[in-house]
């Protein structure tokens, strides 16, 4: 664990183990500034110069065994090197008494972690901050040296006694960073890259804090940690200035690693709205899993955090959302392909899915906003417990036409579902092309109900059923998909309407088509379950489409449809041009019935009379 850098300032009581400490010849000691394992800070006068600095000592005990001893000689030894302004001054190394001791400019602000407190601060003088950072951290990659271990508390803040000439006539004046110059502390992980690996970094060990920690660090990947893994921890710096919070927080260092390894950062704008978008664009680029899509150095960043600062078009090229959903996708093993339906509340996609590069449907909710760690997340809780209880009733369903869910899960806030993938297309296709004759259409119809009476028998309600949810295999052999349970699983805001599926064109349209294809029973209580008769309705939509071209009720937007599927009576699917048998229009309408026990009772009724009327044609 590193050490804590000399950030307290101010008077305390020395510890009750101080009078065990080695202090090196020369040094008076005041206060203790902090400690951590193996290190203890003071504050301490140097007697020979009169000056007050930080002397740091390593403590005796288990914590601190050779390997941290070494560590401790690693950090004297990198610190030694460096002479920046934006890094803390070493006045003296050494040892007493077999224990090494370090001896630094003692810093008068405390640190970035103290001063922020976890507040967002203004982009300006958080992109200023940066900036003088990485051009210290340039000065110790040229020198070889990588920090690893870039945090807030390691960002010691020296008072100014005038505001830096960079500010502009527009900048804040009342943020309290522009009263302080950053110095870059505690080189304890650092690493030098001109000098061989001993088995402090050898070993894989994942050394460093979670919340700034590159992914290859993170991953304990120690021959690919280079000036890179500092630039993302700059970015997660730049990032919890911005948002008042790190990229990414879970609520153990375990879970947080998984995020840093897994997930991608969700763009400051998302936590604070006025975060510049170019400023964001440079944060997130620091952030990319793939140290070749950070900057190519330190200074680079400067640089486009100066052209960012003088409002001259930035390097840095933002990321839109559907590279970063592709990016997630393909980090699951899923390569999206083309998009193939779009909703108001969820996208489908055409993909390729693992080695064997299978085609299948993935079916994307909109993302849900992000909430903090320990806050707890109702609605993925919802999700999950909802989506476990319709794979139990699932695991009894074997019918090969019948499409059940892969699997399903999280790309960062986005839900997903993988389903097969119907490469025939859907009925929609029906629908919208030339007229089948009665017979053909009553036919589907028979194998639906086929379907759906299984499906019953099971213990199952489909909830679901409209033209897009019925694809069709070789032959126009038609596979029901999209359960309730998926598509029917709203988030904040979203509507039973909110649901895309295969062929479906223009999330407006979709939403209009999808609210007219809903039994009125979905448009009350969602908590309520539904009974069969939400089938036997589906199973009328599916014929009305079929027969009239069109769901039962349309309206101007999806309100005024949703109106009419509560209050209007349909007409006949004849009355759009289409000649069919009397008795067919009876049989459709009494699906459609508002009151679900006014309809076919169960679905074998609803075949039965489909039976007979085929044996009449």
């Amino acid at each position: 664990m590193p050490d804590p850098p000399p950030t307290q300032i101010g008077p305390e009581k020395a510890p009750d183990d101080f009078v065990d400490l080695p202090v090196p010849p020369g040094y008076e000691i005041l206060a203790e500034l902090g400690r951590g394992g193996m290190g203890v800070v003071y504050r301490a006068r140097d007697l020979a110069s009169d000056r007050t600095v930080a002397l740091k000592l390593v403590r005796s005990g288990p914590l601190a065994g050779p390997q941290e001893r070494a560590r401790f000689r690693l950090e004297a030894d990198a610190a030694a090197r460096l002479s920046h302004p934006g890094i803390v001054s070493v006045h003296d190394i050494g040892a007493h008494q077999g224990s090494p001791f370090l001896v630094m400019e003692l810093i008068d602000g405390g640190s970035l972690h103290q001063l922020t407190g976890g507040d967002p601060q203004p982009a300006r003088s958080a992109a200023r901050l940066i900036q003088a950072l990485a051009l210290a951290i340039q000065h110790a990659h040229d020198l070889q040296i990588i920090h690893r271990d870039l945090k807030p508390a390691n960002v010691l803040l020296a008072r100014l006694t005038e505001l830096s000439p960079s500010r502009g006539p527009n900048d804040e004046h009342d943020s309290a960073l522009d009263q302080f110059h950053p110095k870059i502390a505690d080189f304890g992980l650092a690493k030098r890259l001109d000098a061989e690996e001993t088995a402090l970094t050898q070993d894989g060990a994942v050394l460093g804090t979670a919340s700034y920690m590159a992914p290859e660090q993170a991953a304990g990947r120690v021959q690919e940690v280079g000036p890179a893994a500092d630039l993302y921890s700059l970015g997660a710096i730049l990032y919890e200035l911005l948002c008042g919070r790190p990229p990414f927080r879970g609520d153990s260092w375990n879970r947080t690693v998984e995020q840093v390894l897994n997930e991608e950062p969700l763009p400051p704008s998302r936590w604070k709205g006025d975060v510049p978008r170019d400023l964001e664009s440079i944060c997130l680029k620091c952030l990319e899993k793939d140290p070749l899509g950070r900057y190519a150095s330190a200074g680079e960043l400067a640089a486009d955090l100066e052209r960012f600062l003088d409002g001259r078009e930035i390097a840095a090229v933002p990321l839109d959302e559907q590279e970063r959903l592709r990016r997630l996708a393909a980090r699951d093993g899923v390569r999206l392909v083309a998009e193939i339906g779009r909703g108001p509340g969820s996208t489908v996609y055409r993909a390729l899915q693992g080695p064997l590069q299978q085609m299948v449907a993935v079916k994307v909710f909109a993302a849900e906003e992000r909430r903090e760690a320990g806050e707890g997340e109702p609605d993925r809780e919802a999700w999950e417990s909802r989506f476990r209880q319709s794979a139990e009733a699932w695991s009894v369903l074997s019918h090969p036409q019948v499409v059940l869910p892969q699997r399903s899960g999280w790309w960062d806030r986005r839900r997903y579902v993988v389903l097969d993938h119907a490469p025939n297309g859907s009925l929609m296709s029906l629908v919208s092309a030339a007229r089948r004759p009665v017979r053909q259409v009553v036919e589907i119809l028979l194998q639906l109900t086929e379907i759906v009476g299984y499906l019953h028998r099971q213990g199952v309600v489909h909830g679901n059923l409209k033209a897009s949810n019925v694809l069709l295999a070789a032959g126009e052999i038609p596979r029901i998909t999209d359960f309730h349970p998926m598509g029917g699983m709203a988030g904040r805001g979203e509507t039973a309407c909110g649901e895309a599926s295969e062929g479906e064109e223009g999330s407006e349209a979709a939403a209009i088509y999808s609210a007219g294809a809903l039994a009125p029973e979905r448009l009350g209580d969602p908590a309520r379950p539904l009974g069969l008769g939400a089938d036997v309705y589906g199973l009328g939509v599916v014929l009305y489409e079929l027969v009239a071209g069109r769901p039962p009720f349309v309206g101007g937007t999806v309100s005024e449809t949703m109106a009419r599927v509560r209050e209007e009576l349909p007409g006949p699917p004849s009355a759009f041009g289409r000649e069919v048998p009397v008795e067919l229009d009876r049989i459709c309408l009494r699906c459609l019935l508002k009151v679900p026990a006014r309809r076919f009772a169960r679905v074998y009724e609803l075949q039965t009379r489909l039976e007979r009327l085929a044996c009449e044609l």
